[in-house]
């Protein structure tokens, strides 16, 4: 049976170097929105990448997992030598400098402070084992996991079982947070039922604006008035303002 294919698209050479920093180089990569018929553990499978619409490299891996509303995770036996040749060939000295500054600046603000032995562990596992992490972890690992630079993960992080409704709660404030994970949030029978969780994704700049304004009417009058007075996207205000005033 040939092996499966998978594609995955970056629209420019700066996408393409943000997954490699992030993903790639630590032995796997999370095709975002791929699906499977069928996924047998550690089946091996071909990865086409694919940058600014061509195709630049293909590469053999083996499917971790595959993550209903997420994605496929896909790991490398080794570093592919194309894909790092790719990397190399696309990213300019002094363009490299300022990324790896830019990618330790981005990773360490995104834990919240300076690096502890959950952040190191969780630093130098593939992505395959960070989703099953995600979805299978305690507390801190969590709340690590969802200030993590990978966005991909979040989601998978709201998909454990064990989450509380705090963490949902605190969830919903982060600006870093992925426009999915904050739409799963609110599409959750009970989370999206929750006037403090609610409240959270309309204030937050990142929730998407169509989402926020329905989510608005579920927001206790209170806080609707405060949004109304401003301090929230002008859409979000003009609805407020046409709610509190009937």
């Amino acid at each position: 049976m040939a092996a499966a294919e998978l594609r995955v698209a970056y629209p420019s050479a700066a996408e393409y170097l943000a997954a490699h920093d992030a993903e790639i180089a630590k032995g796997g990569l999370l095709v975002r929105g791929a699906t499977l018929d069928r996924a047998a553990a550690l089946e091996p499978c071909s990865l086409v990448v694919e940058i600014s619409g061509e195709a630049v490299a293909r590469v053999p891996g083996r499917i971790a997992a595959a993550v209903p509303g997420v994605g496929v995770a896909v790991v490398f036996e080794g570093m592919p030598t194309d894909l790092a040749s790719l990397a190399a060939r696309l990213r300019a000295p002094a363009a490299e400098a300022a990324g790896e500054v830019g990618v330790k600046g981005e990773a360490e603000a995104a834990r919240g402070g300076p690096r502890g032995s959950v952040a190191d562990r969780l630093d130098e596992l593939t992505v395959a084992q960070k989703i099953a992490q995600a979805m299978s972890g305690d507390r801190e690992v969590r709340m690590a996991l969802l200030r993590d630079v990978n966005k991909s993960l979040h989601a998978c992080v709201l998909r454990n079982p064990r989450i509380g409704l705090d963490e949902v709660q605190w969830a919903a404030k982060l600006t870093t947070l992925s426009p999915d994970a904050l739409k799963l949030i609110a599409e959750h029978k009970e989370w999206g039922a929750n006037a403090t969780v609610c409240t959270a994704l309309v204030r937050n700049p990142k929730t998407p604006l169509p989402l926020a304004l329905r989510l608005l009417d579920r927001v206790p009058l209170a806080e609707v008035r405060a949004i109304a007075k401003g301090g929230a996207r002008d859409a979000l205000v003009h609805a407020a303002r046409k709610r509190v005033t009937g």
